[in-house]
């Protein structure tokens, strides 16, 4: 009895939590994006630490009281998108899953999760969410181009950097399934670590995740990349409306990711075993992100580690 009313406290206290989370995603605009993003860490605590059935009653409760705060929409998108994850890392956790075994249920979870972010827009809303995205660019581009007017700026200068725009655009278009793709474990592996650091306080303990520096992506990635690497270059002179076109981009751009991975565990080893200082590697990762020549060339550099395998795993293995 007193077991069951502790539950039902801490899944109260949760769901509180969980509200104003809610609230302060939709009303802090900045930090609301982070918020949104780590909204399903009070699911996956009161999960582990009470079970599934009493996830399932902080999750309805924090619903139904969103609903009626906010709105019901805003309510049940929050639920079947984000109380999803919650609800499969919480009961992954409970279970005391290896880490990268709850990282793949976490990952799937946050595929099915963001899919129904769609398919419940075109259902309860009737609208495209993506296109609405991208509608709200293209206007922004015409607001652009009367601002590069104002400002002085040639007719044949504001085509090209409009033109340039579109583009680009138009590439975040067909690569959107593959972001959700790669949002997926990044957003499980977040919420993980969150949920981790709070509950080991709490008393808890998990199994860790092997060392950074020894992580390893499939080798087998290497076929879909190049596979999709000389689509893309057929499609993008002969037909690049084609679906296969599309397709072919979304998986180069997840392979290229995993690659990119590769690559960051292998400059975090070389750091560590030429006992340098960690500065650099955090530089190197930063400049990943911010000169794309360099992402392009530790795709490469990733590609040589797994088939050369320079830090030797499969020998340890």
């Amino acid at each position: 009895m007193i077991r069951k009313t502790s539950a039902m406290v801490e899944a109260g206290i949760l769901a509180a939590i969980a509200i104003v989370m809610a609230l302060i995603s939709m009303y802090v605009p900045v930090l609301g994006a982070f918020v949104n993003f780590v909204w399903p860490l009070p699911i996956v605590i009161c999960g582990c630490r009470h079970g599934l059935k009493w996830s399932i009653m902080t999750l309805l409760v924090a619903t139904i009281i969103i609903a009626m705060i906010m709105s019901p929409v805003n309510a049940f998108f929050l639920a079947a998108i984000f109380g999803l994850l919650g609800l499969i890392l919480g009961e992954c956790m409970r279970r005391h899953l290896p880490p990268m075994k709850l990282m793949a249920f976490g990952t799937v979870g946050g595929i099915i999760a963001l899919a129904l972010n769609i398919i419940l827009s075109f259902v309860v809303l009737g609208i495209d969410p993506i296109n609405m995205m991208f509608t709200s660019f293209d206007e922004s581009l015409v607001q652009l181009a009367e601002y590069y007017r104002e400002h002085g700026m040639s007719e044949a200068d504001i085509k090209s950097s409009i033109d340039g725009y579109k583009e680009m655009f138009r590439m975040m278009k067909i690569i959107m399934p593959g972001a959700f793709l790669i949002c997926a474990p990044i957003m499980a592996f977040v919420n993980y670590i969150a949920a981790k650091k709070i509950l080991t306080k709490l008393g808890d303990s998990f199994e860790s995740f092997p060392d950074f520096i020894m992580l390893k992506v499939p080798q087998w990635v290497l076929w879909p990349y190049f596979l999709s690497l000389l689509a893309v270059t057929y499609f993008y002179q002969t037909d690049q409306s084609s679906w296969m076109y599309a397709a072919a981009v979304n998986v180069q751009t997840v392979c290229s990711f995993s690659l990119v991975f590769q690559g960051i565990v292998l400059i975090y080893w070389y750091v560590e075993t030429k006992k340098k200082p960690r500065w650099w590697a955090n530089i190197g990762t930063a400049l990943l992100f911010m000169i794309p020549i360099f992402s392009q060339i530790i795709v490469y550099v990733g590609a040589f580690d797994m088939v050369f395998d320079f830090r030797k795993i499969r020998n340890r293995r």
